[in-house]
């Protein structure tokens, strides 16, 4: 049985099951440049219904490869855009640790197309930087589980 891909409200978010992927990505952080293009995609507040992947359910758990980087706490953000868990905090990949968790995700498939853009995603040349540095810190990680020259190898195809 296939697990799904999405949960559809906000209860099992939590820092170590933080907001991820796609949701993450299109998610307008304060202060951000990337990010927001499809944002009511994933969170439809007419409807009551959310669509996010989790880290650790949806996604891998990526803690070993980077630690606790790009998670922040969105629970205002939400809130102002009207979702609330009465008091339950909300914890969302940043646009940096949203892309690197979709590249370890794609890294450790057997697939051949990593959906990630880093030139459409991250434009200036200091939001590629970042997007980098993060990658670099999970390398040991991904050559300790046979995934960094897949990961060198796309790497070289997007810059």
């Amino acid at each position: 049985m296939n697990k799904p891909l999405f949960d559809f409200d906000l209860k099992r978010v939590s820092h170590k099951h933080y907001i991820t992927g796609k949701a993450a990505i299109n998610f307008p952080h304060p202060g951000s440049t990337t990010g927001g293009w499809h944002f009511l995609s994933y969170f439809d507040r007419e409807s009551g219904v959310t669509k996010v992947s989790l880290a650790g359910i949806h996604y891998p758990d990526t803690t070993a490869y980077f630690g606790n980087l790009g998670i922040i706490d969105v629970t205002d953000e939400l809130v102002e855009r009207g979702w609330s868990m009465d008091g339950h905090r909300l914890f969302m990949a940043d646009h940096y640790r949203a892309a690197a968790d979709m590249i370890v995700r794609w890294a450790l498939s057997e697939s051949n197309h990593c959906s990630v853009e880093i030139d459409d995603w991250f434009p200036s040349r200091a939001e590629r930087e970042r997007l980098l540095e993060i990658l670099d810190t999970g390398k040991s990680k991904l050559s300790e589980v046979g995934r960094l020259q897949k990961v060198e190898a796309w790497l070289r195809t997007q810059t």
